[in-house]
């Protein structure tokens, strides 16, 4: 009898990071089409996996509750209990993708005989891997992550020529409340989607350059804020200094599910390296210009040939660092990105779908 083994992935967040993973699944998937998959995610990334047909089951570390908790008994014994739910799986392999010392470990607690990571990981995480990659620099600015994941799916014979990316499947409720929100839009009109937020300073674009770019992109195009709650100040204030108010503003109005489905109508997305614009990758519907500052527009970049990831090129980029440092000229990698440099790739990105040029 063919043995089917039994593979779990670990990578648990972020949101962004989890999607570049997925083409490792599609990979192992490929290679072994009867096997077991899990993947163990914290519970802020997880919907992203939940209903995606290529996974057996998704365990999901209740973080943000035992965060709340706090270092208890009642903390401590959920812990184990979820750890031996894992363990009782009997896991052949476990894979590695975040590589450090919270992952690792889980990594090694999951009970698989075989756990693979890249050597020389960060946090000495590779210490509990007993199948070592060859070490690199993660941080390579010229290495595709997505690349170097795969490199973990390779290493099982897995074909890696394709770089697929699978989400959850979109049932005609959310369909349903996602045509309800965009009911007033022209629909005549492309679909440009702008999201300005990011959990670090220094991938901001500057807020006036997002205001001179809804005052040129409004005439002419849908333009939709999209954000969570914590981001309506920030589009709040890109409004308040443009001079138009035809635009919409989703931003903590939509679940994930319901993202994904607004970028599946969507004709072009704008956005720094977030998350989103990785969710809006996935779909392989819109078109994405990606603003690229503190990170390496040529490690993390949207996928494919429609899409263009623009960045100053300076000498101190990419810095990798959450604030810029620079006191002489701060931020200048996001202040030579102008909104004249994005409505001119804007233009040739509706040329190339077929929409009408703005003028």
């Amino acid at each position: 009898m063919e043995h089917k083994p039994k593979i779990l992935i670990v990578r648990l967040s972020a949101i962004g990071d989890v999607i570049h993973s997925l083409p490792v699944l599609h990979a192992l998937r490929r290679k072994f089409p009867n096997a077991y998959i899990g993947w163990l995610v914290e519970d802020k990334a997880a919907e992203i996996l939940l209903g995606n047909s290529l996974i057996d089951q998704v365990y999901v570390l209740p973080k943000k509750k035992w965060k709340s908790q706090g270092f208890t008994l009642k903390t401590c014994k959920e812990f184990l209990e979820f750890i031996k739910t894992i363990k009782n799986e009997k896991f052949d392999i476990a894979i590695d993708l975040q590589e450090l010392f919270k992952s690792g470990i889980l990594t090694y607690l999951s009970g698989a005989k075989r756990r693979i990571a890249h050597a020389k990981t960060r946090e000495f995480a590779d210490i509990f891997i007993n199948e070592k990659l060859k070490a690199h620099n993660i941080f390579d600015p010229n290495k595709p992550v997505i690349e170097r994941y795969l490199e973990t799916a390779q290493h099982l014979e897995a074909p890696t020529d394709e770089i697929k990316f699978s989400l959850p499947p979109i049932n005609q409720q959310i369909k349903d409340t996602v045509s309800g929100l965009l009911k007033n839009l022209d629909k005549d009109k492309p679909i440009v989607i702008l999201a300005p937020a990011t959990t670090w300073p220094s991938k901001h674009w500057l807020e006036s350059y997002w205001s001179e770019l809804l005052d040129r992109l409004a005439p002419d195009n849908n333009v939709i804020f999209i954000g969570s709650s914590q981001d309506i100040a920030l589009i709040n204030k890109i409004t308040s200094e443009a001079n138009t108010d035809n635009y919409l503003s989703l931003a903590g109005k939509t679940s994930l599910l319901e993202l994904i489905e607004l970028f599946n109508r969507t004709d072009i997305v704008i956005a720094p390296d977030t998350g989103p614009a990785y969710i809006a990758n996935a779909t392989d519907k819109p078109a994405i210009i990606m603003i690229s500052g503190s990170t390496s527009y040529k490690r993390t970049f949207p996928y494919g040939e429609k899409h263009t990831a623009i960045a100053a090129n300076l000498p101190c980029q990419p810095c990798h660092k959450k604030r810029c440092l620079k006191k002489d000229y701060h931020m200048e990698c996001m202040k030579k990105v102008t909104p004249d440099k994005i409505f001119r790739i804007f233009n040739e990105k509706l040329t190339l779908i077929g929409k009408n040029i703005v003028l």
